[in-house]
């Protein structure tokens, strides 16, 4: 929780930001909140709690004129965060990726910006179990839409994530480079 409480106030818009901008972080609060309550059993109901707090933020905030002023004008965050195609990159037009592992890449990523396992599966929206079992290579992150959750969890470029992730994929498949 207290991480959880950290995170919050490190996004915390000034306060002459418009209300566009405070909707979209207390939707992000409640999202977190929300997959804390579902990850830390030891602190469910005060989640919850914190959950539903920031869910009424929400409500008394487009309440107000200046939100159906705001409303479109500053990108007001979607409900759901949803992975955009890109155009195909020619080989020569890809990053060059580290000769790592995703799981360790991953955990490197995690671990530079000293966030816990609970943190960043909470941003990410996913088990605290599942992200351990990535991170030791147990497990694949399952979908396109987990990478991006993780990259954007950790600040990370989201194409390089999906390139690491794949490139495993691919040599579990036979289609390596060896």
């Amino acid at each position: 929780m207290h991480e959880a409480h950290d995170d919050s106030y490190a996004r915390m818009p000034g306060r002459d930001a418009p209300v566009s901008a405070w909707v979209a972080f207390r939707r992000a609060n409640a999202r977190m909140y929300r997959a804390v309550a579902d990850l830390d059993r030891g602190h469910h109901h005060e989640a919850l709690y914190w959950f539903d707090r920031e869910r009424r933020e929400v409500e008394s905030l487009t309440k107000k004129p200046e939100w159906k002023s705001d409303y479109g004008r500053e990108g007001v965050e979607a409900a759901g965060t949803h992975v955009v195609p890109a155009a195909r990159l020619s080989e020569g037009q890809l990053p060059p990726l580290p000769d790592v592992e995703f799981g360790v890449y991953l955990r490197a990523a995690r671990e530079r910006k000293s966030l816990s396992l609970t943190a960043v599966a909470a941003k990410a929206k996913i088990g605290k179990s599942t992200l351990q079992a990535i991170e030791v290579g147990s497990r694949r992150p399952g979908s396109l839409e987990v990478i991006a959750a993780l990259a954007d969890a950790l600040g990370e470029d989201r194409a390089m994530f999906a390139l690491l992730a794949l490139r495993v994929h691919a040599d579990s498949m036979g289609g390596g480079d060896d």
